[in-house]
């Protein structure tokens, strides 16, 4: 589950977002052949309105689902890219006497492209109820040292499992951070992109960085370590290395494998770091480790253990690389 709040990115304005009503379609008597959905229509449009001021609590009560107070918090809510605006139901089926499933399209970030998704609408005992086709969404951040952070608020670390999160209908914001300075989502730099939730189909066209996915069900992010990053690592074990052997296979620039066989070099120019395969980079959460394994020879023989250099790698704001041994 999601460490507490951060409250430390600037939330979105929402105040210039209408108080209009919902303006829907004609919510025919008989739309389905089932019967009439003019009750079921205007629930919805008393939700999408308690939306459009920003009313999340209120919007919450409306529906079936279970909200955990975190993601019902107006300021959390307001954060958000956008709200939903000019709601507009074009399309319902069923009956105010069970249920009815409607199809309801509105603006979230772009008026030329609204967005749609379908909701039903249950009756139990003539009170009635919202609810979607999932009740949470998944938010999967495997491989990547860094947290994702919905709504500048709620913290994602790096997890073998799906978090769930509980949404209401928006536009989110997901920003990465990695405390290391060493990964991110795109190769131009952007780490930050917006979800709609919840759509009955994510926009084919979405401008989101290259290590994001995103479906109708759950985002999901693998962060990568750019390649200067690797590049400058592996200047720096080249200059351990030439150390090494100014060491005379004996010094604190060897890795230990090398030291512990305590075979005096006779020759340094007969000493040849020959790169063994299977080693590279890992991250885990808030750490990204480097390791290079080589097969040494020296004098005409083999050393008998692989000389491994190991340790982790940052990147501070002035994009200095560091590799800390361990």
């Amino acid at each position: 589950m999601p460490s507490p709040r951060l409250r430390t990115l600037a939330a979105f304005a929402v105040a210039a977002l209408s108080a209009a009503a919902l303006v829907s379609c004609a919510a025919s008597a008989d739309t389905s052949g089932d019967g009439p959905t003019e009750a079921s229509v205007a629930v919805l449009d008393e939700f999408f309105a308690h939306l459009e001021k920003g009313e999340s609590a209120e919007a919450a009560a409306m529906t079936s689902i279970d909200f955990p107070e975190e993601f019902i918090d107006e300021d959390f809510y307001a954060a958000s890219a956008a709200l939903p605006t000019d709601a507009t139901v074009i399309d319902v089926k069923g009956s105010d006497e069970h249920s009815v499933t409607a199809t309801v399209e509105y603006v979230l970030d772009d008026p030329e492209n609204p967005m749609t998704a379908t909701y039903k609408v249950k009756n139990t005992d003539g009170e009635r109820r919202i609810s979607w086709s999932n009740d949470s969404f998944g938010v999967i951040n495997v491989g990547s040292p860094g947290r994702l952070v919905l709504n500048g608020e709620m913290e994602y670390p790096m997890s073998a499992d799906a978090a769930r999160v509980f949404l209401l209908p928006a536009l989110y914001d997901f920003t990465y951070d990695d405390p290391t300075g060493t990964t991110q989502l795109d190769p131009d730099g952007t780490n930050e992109f917006t979800v709609a939730w919840p759509v009955d189909d994510q926009p084919s066209g979405a401008d989101l960085p290259a290590r994001v996915n995103v479906s109708t069900a759950n985002v999901s992010v693998l962060a990568y370590v750019e390649t200067d990053v690797t590049d400058a690592v592996d200047a720096q074990i080249e200059e351990l290395q030439a150390a090494c052997v100014a060491e005379r296979l004996a010094g604190p620039s060897c890795p230990a494998s090398v030291v512990e066989y305590d075979k005096p070099l006779v020759d340094p120019s007969s000493v040849q770091w020959l790169r063994e395969p299977g080693y590279g980079v890992s991250g885990t959460d808030g750490i990204v480790e480097y390791s290079k394994g080589f097969t040494l020879r020296a004098d005409g023989d083999s050393y008998p253990g692989h000389a491994v250099y190991e340790g982790t790698v940052t990147r501070d704001d002035d994009g200095v690389v560091t590799f800390t041994r361990k």
